[in-house]
């Protein structure tokens, strides 16, 4: 099994149609469509956008046996924002929207997309804390990947290493594009997010997790993931 660590974020449509977006959520799905058993282990408001979560992920497989609830604060959600001068002038913005069109450009007649996640400050949305992050590792047997998909304080962190050591489970983090790595241990994999992501970052990541989760040996399983996402290695 598989346990992607982060937080989802509700993503909707004008159409209707709602998902759960973020880079742990991507991660998750992405997983499970690979055949693995996945759970994500997060925290969501306890509000309609945070329902609507809960439902997309069982909608794509993933479980929420740990996905916890904060009654203080709202489920964060994912904007884009069209970014053109026209509309940069008129301050027009575009709905929420899923994350397979928050990754796109507009099309070629269409204004840019941006994503923001709101609330913008990060200390208005709910956050993963070390006692977290330890239940839900111990109620979560038979772990034998676990991927952190965000940054969290140290004590957060040590926790993950902490339960990912005492399942025997591979340990994969992510990291934002420059950002400095949190203390690990030797043996865990630290993957930099590009600067500019087309979503198919995290279908690499699931597929790596997944070939890790197969019993793959890690360099072979990102190679195969790579090589499924289409991407081309680049020379030093």
């Amino acid at each position: 099994m598989i346990v992607v660590i982060g937080l989802p974020a509700y993503a909707g449509s004008a159409g209707g149609e709602e998902s759960a977006g973020g880079l742990a959520a991507d991660v998750a799905a992405a997983a499970h469509s690979q055949g693995s058993s996945v759970e994500l282990v997060g925290k969501i408001g306890d509000d309609g956008a945070g329902d609507a979560v809960v439902l997309a992920l069982g909608r794509v497989g993933v479980g929420h046996a740990a996905l916890l609830r904060d009654p203080a604060r709202p489920t964060p959600v994912l904007s884009a924002v069209a970014v053109s001068t026209e509309l940069a002038t008129a301050g027009e913005a575009a709905d929420a929207l899923p994350a397979d069109v928050l990754a796109g450009d507009g099309g070629d007649d269409g204004p840019r997309l941006e994503v923001e996640l709101l609330p913008p400050d990060p200390a208005a949305r709910p956050g993963l804390e070390a006692g977290d992050i330890s239940l839900a590792l111990r109620y979560l047997a038979e772990t034998r990947v676990v991927v952190l998909a965000e940054p969290l304080p140290e004590d957060a962190v040590a926790a993950v290493v902490e339960g990912a050591t005492f399942a025997g489970a591979r340990l994969v983090v992510l990291v934002p594009p420059g950002a400095t790595p949190p203390p690990l241990p030797p043996e865990a994999t630290l993957l930099e997010a590009p600067a500019v992501d087309d979503g198919s970052f995290g279908r690499v990541v699931g597929a790596f997790a997944a070939g890790l989760d197969a019993g793959t040996e890690p360099a072979a399983a990102f190679a195969e993931a790579v090589l499924e996402a289409g991407w081309e290695p680049v020379a030093d």
